[in-house]
């Protein structure tokens, strides 16, 4: 076997170089990120970019931004206080008929999780329980994102 050349050698160490470099980037970013409790989670539905609901961990609220149209006369979403969830329609149909996603909120874990919808081997609600990032639920076109409260500095 040769021996490697100066240049060869030279482009070793810059790609390995460059490779350590974005590989601390990517991990400074990450854990800086997701540093910090989660404020609230916005729940959205479908490709509406106004969150249907908020939970507001801070004052330990539900906000109901819209409901959705539906057939019947159940308005959804409804918030279920005594049993900590919030129930909308997604967009998985069973027979022809829309079914519900339930998520469970915990006010002091500051968590959101989806307990129970129906879709394609329920990979839905086996995300579990998450405390910051996001939950998506594509089959019913629903999607949790946490917020973070942005800190003033003052000099």
């Amino acid at each position: 076997m040769s021996k490697l050349s100066l240049k060869t050698k030279r482009d070793l160490f810059l790609g390995l170089g460059i490779f350590i470099f974005v590989l601390l980037t990517w991990l400074i970013l990450t854990l800086t990120l997701s540093n910090g409790t989660a404020t609230s989670a916005s729940i959205y539905y479908g490709s509406n970019k106004e969150a249907i609901a908020t939970i507001d961990f801070v004052s330990e609220q539900i906000s109901i931004h819209y409901y959705q149209d539906t057939e019947t006369n159940t308005r959804y979403p409804y918030v279920d206080l005594s049993n900590n969830t919030i129930t909308l329609l997604g967009d998985y149909e069973v027979d022809g008929i829309r079914q519900e996603v339930v998520i469970t909120y915990d006010f002091e874990k500051q968590s959101v999780q989806i307990t129970k919808e129906e879709s394609p081997y329920n990979v839905c609600s086996k995300q579990g329980e998450i405390t910051s990032g996001a939950l998506i639920c594509l089959p019913n076109s629903v999607r949790v994102e946490f917020k973070n409260a942005e800190e003033d500095f003052v000099l």
